[in-house]
C-alpha cells in the first residue's frame, strides 16, 4: 500500500454517534441540538440509520470550536 492510500484511508475513518460523545464530552441530546442549530456538523447516515461523521471532520471542528486549556501566567510574572 502507498502512503497516498494510507492518508485517503485515514481521510475515510468514520466516527459513530458514541465516538463523538466520547471525544467532545458531550451526550448525544446535546450533540444533536448543536447540529439543528448549526453548530455542528451534520452528521451521515449509514444502512439508513446509523449515524456517523468523518474522523477528519470532528478533528476540523474541535479545532475551530475548542479553546485551548486556560494556563494562568505564573506568579513571577503578575509580581512586579
Amino acid at each position: 500500500m502507498q502512503q497516498n492510500e494510507k492518508i485517503q484511508m485515514v481521510s475515510q475513518q468514520v466516527v459513530f454517534m458514541m465516538d463523538v460523545e466520547k471525544i467532545i464530552g458531550r451526550n448525544r441530546l446535546t450533540i444533536r441540538r448543536w447540529w439543528l442549530e448549526g453548530k455542528f456538523p451534520k452528521p451521515i447516515k449509514l444502512n439508513g440509520s446509523n449515524l456517523a461523521w468523518h474522523i477528519e471532520t470532528i478533528h476540523e471542528w474541535i479545532e475551530q470550536n475548542i479553546k485551548p486549556p486556560f494556563q494562568p501566567r505564573s506568579a513571577t510574572a503578575v509580581i512586579k
